[in-house]
């Protein structure tokens, strides 16, 4: 027999048990929906956004020139210094002329040779043209035989062979005399233009073969040039023309106004990168080749890109990012291509267009497709 206290007991705990299963499922029925988030919004606005490509390049002068001699020989002397100006026509450096005027000498002597040889050849053809024109007579007159006739003919043919020879050691004499003086002419080197000695290769009293350099030369009659090397993804951008912002460390405050002027048809193959000279103006300053330079080159093409509020960017992964949208109500997620940050302004290539508002605040904490309320400014 059981208690009827325990009966009792046994009824309360099973009251409890219904009692409090009865009130979860009100509490859950009477859950009221999350808070909205209030935010505010930005009007994205289409911008024309004109490319800048930046880059370090070497200044140096658009012409450069190793002069040498085009003969081998002694240097007799090298006049110029590094670094100092010469002007057009100035001398630079000579060979000994020892060598040179002897065989210029010779040339010349042969040249008289054979101009003795040509007239030896003249007499010579005449005296057969009159043999021959003797023994004809005879011939004719059945005096001389056949045999003394084709003797003439003969001799008179080699007098002719033989002046035809004395006419072409003539010419080449003529030659050789032009060659010694072309090679006399160049055992001297002298300016080409106005313009600088960059670097010196050889000193006084040295031996040098032909076509060995002997200074570096710089023309300063064009602007000196900054070249630089760009990748193939900026290489694309630029065109002859583009102007250029140039500084040097040397002139901190001063930015140097530049010209793209030539573009390399292919890359490196070393460094898979495009040289691009850029024409300088020096404004005056004293620009040194060797100087370093930091350019900045604005390129002619521009494309639309969208701008919006820094703020509104969630997060981002290198040139992809997240920003939310305000739709009806809600904030809508949206990836874009970001092009470049500039001060507080985002510029995005891909993903917006003019007709969006982005959400500027608390992009943080917004879900996909959340309620939001939009607040007033």
């Amino acid at each position: 027999m059981i208690p009827k206290y325990n009966k009792c007991y046994t009824a309360l705990a099973l009251a409890l048990v219904v009692s409090a299963c009865g009130s979860d499922n009100k509490t859950d029925k009477a859950t009221p929906e999350a808070p909205k988030s209030r935010v505010e919004v930005a009007q994205v606005v289409p911008v024309q956004h004109q490319e800048a490509i930046f880059a370090t390049g070497q200044l140096a002068l658009e012409d450069e020139a190793k002069l040498s001699f085009k003969i081998g020989g002694i240097i007799r002397n090298v006049y110029v210094k590094e670094g100092q100006y010469v002007q057009q026509g100035q001398l630079i450096a000579e060979l000994k002329p020892d060598e040179i005027q002897a065989q210029t000498q010779q040339a010349r002597l042969g040249r008289q040779q054979a101009d003795i040889q040509y007239e030896n050849a003249k007499l010579a053809l005449r005296l057969a043209e009159r043999d021959y024109k003797n023994v004809k007579g005879l011939y004719e007159d059945s005096v001389a035989t056949l045999e003394q006739m084709e003797n003439v003919e003969v001799q008179l043919e080699n007098a002719r062979n033989q002046l035809q020879a004395a006419q072409r050691a003539l010419d080449l004499s003529d030659e050789n005399i032009q060659i010694a003086d072309f090679n006399y002419q160049f055992s001297k080197i002298v300016a080409p233009a106005n313009g600088t000695i960059l670097k010196k290769f050889a000193e006084g009293n040295e031996l040098v073969g032909p076509g060995n350099p002997i200074v570096l030369f710089g023309s300063k009659d064009k602007a000196p040039v900054i070249q630089v090397n760009l990748a193939d993804k900026d290489i694309v951008h630029v065109q002859i023309g583009d102007e250029a912002a140039i500084r040097f460390d040397a002139y901190a405050d001063q930015v140097f106004k530049g010209t793209v002027q030539e573009i390399a048809g292919m890359a490196d193959p070393y460094t898979n990168t495009f040289e691009v000279k850029i024409a300088l103006k020096t404004d005056g300053k004293s620009l040194l080749p060797g100087f370093i330079g930091r350019v900045e080159i604005f390129t002619s093409s521009a494309s639309t890109v969208y701008e919006v509020p820094i703020d509104a960017l969630s997060s981002a992964d290198g040139k992809e990012g997240i920003l939310y949208l305000y739709e009806n109500g809600k904030a809508i997620e949206t990836k874009v291509f970001i092009s470049k940050m500039e001060g507080k302004s985002l510029l995005v290539s891909r993903g917006l267009d003019s007709a969006d508002l982005v959400i500027t605040t608390g992009v943080g904490y917004l879900e996909n497709e959340q309620n939001v309320w939009l607040t007033e400014k």
